[in-house]
This record gives C-alpha cells, sequence and structure tokens, in this order.
C-alpha cells in the first residue's frame, strides 16, 4: 500500500497513527490517508496481506483506513529493532509520496545507537534533528480552548466518537446546552 501512496498521483500521504503487532499475529494499524478514497481501496484491496479494513470518511479526500494484515518478515525484523529498552517510536510515522517515510524515535543515546546500528540495511536512514534538551515542549498540533476542551469531553461521555458511532452531535449539544 505504501508503494502505492508513492506511485498514485491520487495518493497524497498516510500517517501510522496506532498500531498493535502481536508476535506471529495479524497486525491491527489505524492510518490516517490523505488522497482519493477509491484508489486507497484499490491499494488495499491489490495487498495480500490485507487480511480486512474499514475505511472511514473524514472529508471527501481525508479517510481513517483501520487495517488488519499479516505481518511480513521484514515489518518483524524492523519491529524487532525498536522494541527495545530505552527507546520509544512516537507516532504518527508518515508515509510521504516520495517515498520516505518520517520517523520520531526518542530515547537513551546508546540505546538509540544500538538501534541505529541495527536497521535494516534496505532503509536508509536520515537523521534530521538530535536533541537533548527537552526543556521545550513538543508541538501536538492542537490547543484547544476551554470551550473546545468541554465540547470534546461532551462527545465523549455522548459515546459520539466509538466505532461505530453511539452518539450524535444533537447527544453532544444536549450536554452541553
Amino acid at each position: 500500500v505504501h508503494r502505492r501512496v508513492t506511485t498514485e498521483d491520487r495518493l497524497v500521504r498516510e500517517y501510522l497513527l496506532h498500531d498493535h503487532r502481536p508476535d506471529g499475529g495479524i497486525d491491527t494499524l489505524l492510518f490516517y490517508v490523505e488522497g482519493d478514497r477509491d484508489a486507497y481501496e484499490k491499494a488495499l484491496q491489490s495487498t495480500d496481506r490485507i487480511v480486512e479494513y474499514t475505511l472511514t470518511e473524514i472529508t471527501s479526500t481525508e479517510h481513517y483506513a483501520y487495517i488488519r494484515e499479516r505481518s511480513s518478515a521484514f515489518d518483524a525484523e524492523l519491529r524487532g529493532v525498536l522494541d527495545r529498552s530505552g527507546v520509544l517510536l512516537v507516532p504518527p510515522i508518515e508515509f510521504r509520496s516520495d517515498g520516505t517515510a518520517r520517523v520520531t524515535v526518542i530515547g537513551e543515546p546508546e540505546a538509540l545507537q544500538d538501534t541505529l546500528e541495527d536497521v535494516p540495511m534496505e532503509v536508509d536512514v536520515e537523521i534530521t534533528q538530535i536533541r537533548e534538551d527537552t526543556s521545550t515542549p513538543l508541538q501536538l498540533g492542537m490547543n484547544p480552548t476551554d470551550r473546545q476542551r468541554e465540547a470534546i469531553e461532551a462527545a465523549v461521555a455522548a459515546r459520539y466518537y466509538e466505532v461505530p458511532r453511539n452518539g450524535s452531535v444533537r447527544d453532544v449539544a444536549a450536554r452541553l446546552n
């Protein structure tokens, strides 16, 4: 699927938001996808590792993709490199249309160095930033106002964000008076 993102003009990028990869099992992944839904769905359907998927529309060109797939040997090898004490992979992982992926990894210097040395040869690594100073907080792109936070909390309480959705906009509005 990631290769199709690099070759299909109608697919822009995808972000891996969350994943669960049990040993020897089926991986469960949640992506945010930018691009044409039909082109992305065709990419999913043409990938034999995909067991099942659900696409949820946000806008006409933005979707969430809930995917269950069989893990590849390469995925397992890469996950093994990253799953070590002193190293933390910070989501999202951005898969770009130029064939690259942007990954943020934090951790202890020695563990990070060992991780870098163990990355499979098929992966080209370019380090774009090294920081030791953690005094500046990460910018997560969202600083809701008090009213926005209240609306988010009301939506959660109304079960608006559940899949499948159990609350409605009307339920959220009622909680907000």
